[in-house]
């Protein structure tokens, strides 16, 4: 057959997967063939010196498909397979493929790769270099180091004061001091990873970890960082490289190591989807009311918001699997469950607002396009009042 004319069999698989929304090309699925991506057709024998055919499997179909979804035109296969990863294993909808398992050795290379070029940790390498660099080459990570955060996310500010922006004030601003302290502590977990504690000082590595995980108490942590500073013994007190080294440990991981912690990115951002949109009018039922109150106690609200945004991206994925990583994340995660089981178990639902317990989530998604449509006629009003310069959010 000559090439680029696709088989009896991957005609069939390219018409399973436009029926599915998903187009591809014949150029596409060799492609995918090549690099071990993609299952070849098994044979099936007619018999009698009848030759033999291609069989298209339902599995092939799957596979397909997950590339299918997150190929795109000049994208690096690297990120295709990291997408597809962050997405397989999931519990398969109504009308739905389940989603399998890309090739492991593609997944780990896939992120190796991503984390080892990312600009987090370049920032890690150039900090290492400095610490023996002397002072030039320490001005020269700062400078770096300011650059590259600056340019990451910050997180949004907690969710009721974007609820309050929003509603109540839609011409007022952010407040930007928080963001400025976050990035400066970013910066100094930096500089500890790649020079060693000692280059930041036992208090401000403790005020860097509160203003990026505020709610926690962390007094007796910085009394312990004094007592190591003043006893000379604060670069052992911690592994500054385990902080922000993701490439390291990225490749101490395995293959289970990376799945657990793909669940625990899942429960956390299913979470955190919650928690965020409550700033953006979400109903408040108990149930989320109360998960909110959880995850401000608990002091990650900043990590579990900033992993919605990771996850939807496939440059994201990676730092958000290698933070989940850590046995205390893992641990959130597994308390934020058992917390949604133990409400689920008390007769209590995700999605159930009072007076509309019958109506379920879908009575919860019409109140909630009730209060956005209830938000763009109030801004249509006031775009009509003369002298009015319109609510920020306007058409939302």
């Amino acid at each position: 057959m000559a090439r680029g004319v696709p088989s009896p069999a991957d005609k069939d698989l390219m018409e399973r997967l436009a029926a599915l929304g998903v187009r591809v090309s014949a150029a596409q699925l060799e492609r995918w063939r090549g690099v071990g991506l993609l299952p070849g057709h098994a044979r099936r024998w007619l018999g009698r010196g009848r030759g033999s055919v291609s069989v298209l499997a339902e599995e092939t179909v799957a596979v397909a498909a997950a590339l299918g979804r997150h190929a795109r035109p000049g994208r690096d296969l690297r990120w295709t397979v990291i997408a597809w990863y962050a997405e397989a294993g999931r519990p398969a909808g109504p009308g739905e493929l389940a989603v399998p398992e890309p090739p492991w050795p593609a997944v780990r290379e896939a992120l190796v790769w991503a984390v080892g070029r990312s600009h987090a940790q370049r920032v890690v390498v150039q900090a290492r270099a400095a610490g023996g660099g002397g002072e030039e080459a320490q001005d020269a990570f700062y400078a770096e180091a300011g650059r590259v955060v600056g340019r990451g996310p910050a997180g949004l500010p907690h969710p009721g004061e974007v609820r309050r922006l929003v509603v109540e004030d839609p011409e007022g601003t952010w407040e930007q001091s928080y963001e400025r302290e976050r990035r400066r502590a970013a910066v100094r977990l930096a500089a500890a990873a790649g020079m060693g504690a000692g280059e930041v000082g036992g208090e401000m590595l403790v005020e860097a970890l509160a203003a990026l995980m505020p709610g926690v108490d962390w007094a007796s942590v910085a009394e312990s960082a004094r007592r190591a500073e003043s006893e000379g013994t604060l670069a052992s007190w911690i592994e500054a490289g385990a902080l922000v080294d993701p490439l390291a440990r990225l490749q101490a991981a395995g293959e289970e190591e990376m799945a657990a912690a793909r669940g625990v990115v899942r429960v956390l951002t299913l979470v955190g989807f919650f928690y965020v949109m409550h700033g953006f009018l979400m109903p408040d039922s108990p149930f989320l009311a109360d998960l909110r109150v959880r995850v401000d106690a608990s002091g990650f609200a900043l990590f579990i918001a900033l992993l919605v945004s990771q996850m939807a991206k496939p440059s994201g994925v990676p730092h958000a699997l290698v933070m989940c990583l850590s046995p205390e994340i893992a641990a959130l995660a597994t308390w934020l469950e058992e917390l949604i089981d133990e409400q689920v178990g008390s007769g209590q639902r995700l999605l159930s607002l009072p007076g509309t317990e019958e109506g379920g989530a879908e009575a919860f998604m019409q109140t909630w396009v009730g209060h956005l449509h209830e938000l763009r006629d109030r801004d249509a009003v006031e775009d009509d009042v003369p002298g009015s310069t319109g609510a920020a959010f306007s058409g939302s």
